[in-house]
């Protein structure tokens, strides 16, 4: 039987060129791949997902799955020369294929108009995201703050999913319909008095990636220029880092 394994260990050797420290939970790797056309070529034409609209989840677009083991050999050297202690059993790779479309199902977090996070940190564990892009193009993510904090805490997650829900509902009570076009959430938005505020649209370019830990909230900036014909693709590795703290030593 032929397998896949020869022509990933070919086409797809990571570089990691250099890393710049946008923040000290967001990081910007230049020259993700050796040789960029061919790791995305690799990557863009495989068998793909249709998204459907499940336990909440609602995104337009594609998704290809890949084995674990990928997303662990594609990362491991931004993780040693790092020096990041990670959960080897963590891992998730997908190549997302997202384009502008009008229906939303009704949510705010899925309008590309809302932050939203994707974990927070629990027993010394933060979920870390690293987004390549395949694009020819640049593309962004966008980065907000809720009550002038980046990032949600285990402390503030219950009242951050509480704001979210009474959001929606006003949402769906303002315009009393099921399907609300992407459009018509980001006109109820701007009459309500937010408290979330973006404060950084991240672009970066073909072939570059960022790492950021998600807690932070965050969106998905999916612009009009991005179609069902062509999407934004995006290669998206999920692992867990371990973020145990130094003890203090009593030398006494």
């Amino acid at each position: 039987m032929k397998s896949l394994n020869e022509l990933y260990n070919k086409s797809c050797k990571p570089k990691c060129g250099n890393y710049k420290q946008i923040s000290s939970h967001i990081t910007l790797i230049d020259n993700f791949f050796e040789d960029f056309e061919t790791a995305r070529d690799f990557f863009i034409n495989r068998e793909k997902w249709k998204c459907i609209p499940y336990q909440g989840n609602e995104i337009s677009g594609y998704e290809s799955l890949f084995p674990k083991w990928i997303g662990k050999s594609l990362i491991e050297k931004y993780m040693l020369d790092n020096k990041i202690s990670d959960d080897m059993n963590s891992y998730n790779i997908i190549c997302n294929f997202l384009y502008d479309e009008h229906l939303t199902w009704g949510t705010v977090s899925h309008s590309n108009y809302f932050p939203h996070i994707d974990g927070v940190e629990k027993d010394e564990i933060l979920r870390q995201i690293c987004l390549i892009n395949l694009n020819k193009v640049p593309v962004a993510t966008d980065f907000y703050t809720y009550k002038n904090k980046k990032y949600c805490t285990s402390e503030m997650v219950d009242e951050w999913l509480e704001y979210n829900k009474k959001l929606n509902t006003k949402l769906k009570e303002h315009y009393n319909k099921g399907n609300i076009t992407r459009d018509e959430v980001k006109l109820f938005l701007d009459t309500q008095n937010l408290n979330t505020k973006l404060i950084k649209e991240l672009k970066y370019k073909p072939n570059q990636a960022i790492v950021y830990s998600a807690n932070l909230f965050h969106s998905a900036n999916v612009t009009q220029e991005f179609t069902e014909e062509n999407p934004r693709c995006l290669l998206r590795i999920m692992f867990d880092k371990k973020t145990i703290k130094p003890k203090n030593i009593n030398y006494e």
